[in-house]
């Protein structure tokens, strides 16, 4: 299948709220690239799964017969944006966890690099700088601004 005939997964993108599909003259957009795997990496599965052990908080489609372990959506980074509170050590820890929710990326042969950077901005605003290489050459380069809903610790 060449990319002229690949209509792709519904294209889906990042909103404060939550994801929001693409409407084009009354149609859904496609996703002829990565966008909205890598959106659902980050953001898919059930935000109370922390990814680090097996616990019964995966997300329904994980248990589903036949999923291979790579098509498993966890979501570290969602977890820990909406359940741990924001200081500097967990903004690292997202950052890393972003990276080991795209390991797919990696391990499917598609990109050799995956580096991501958070950054906050106005209280609980936060951004997820995503950018994938491939012979160091970037290939996706993405942001994802969304809030850090997890409650602050006290001063």
């Amino acid at each position: 299948m060449n990319l002229q005939t690949f209509e792709g997964d519904l294209l889906l993108y990042d909103t404060l709220d939550g994801g929001d599909v693409h409407i084009t003259d009354g149609l859904f957009v496609s996703d002829r690239a990565y966008d909205t795997a890598i959106y659902l990496s980050l953001f898919g599965g059930n935000k109370e799964d922390s990814g680090k052990v097996k616990n019964r908080k995966t997300w329904w489609g994980n248990t589903l017969e036949g999923t291979a372990e790579a098509e498993k959506i966890v979501s570290r980074f969602q977890y820990i944006i909406t359940a741990m509170p924001l200081c500097v050590k967990n903004i690292k820890a997202a950052e890393a966890a972003a990276v080991i929710d795209l390991q797919w990326i990696i391990d499917l042969g598609i990109a050799d690099e995956i580096e991501s950077e958070c950054q906050t901005r106005e209280r609980g605003i936060f951004i997820l700088i995503i950018n994938i290489l491939k012979n160091k050459n970037t290939i996706f380069k993405g942001s994802y601004i969304t809030s850090w809903t997890a409650k602050q610790e006290a001063a």
